[in-house]
């Protein structure tokens, strides 16, 4: 039996839709692959490929911290805070 080769069906946060259509791929079926992923949306997803076993298999995106500056008064150093 051939198994074909692994598509990509999702790239930088994009559903590839010509991608999901050839390989009878619903919305359903991707998210439903996400939440078992800990995922909601795909967004955070770098890649997202589904495999020749019919998996799929994600990278997420690397996020950079969010970091916010407290300005506390004149003469008085800064706080930065990085939230990962």
């Amino acid at each position: 039996m051939i198994k074909g080769r692994p598509r990509v069906i999702v790239r930088n946060g994009r559903k590839d839709e010509e991608a999901m259509r050839t390989t009878h791929l619903t919305d359903r079926d991707l998210e439903e692959d996400l939440r078992r992923h800990g995922m909601t949306s795909v967004e955070g997803i770098a890649e997202a490929r589904l495999e020749r076993n019919g998996d799929i298999s994600i990278i997420k995106s690397k996020q950079e911290p969010k970091v916010i500056t407290i300005a506390v008064a004149d003469g008085v150093h800064t706080v930065r805070i990085e939230l990962a």
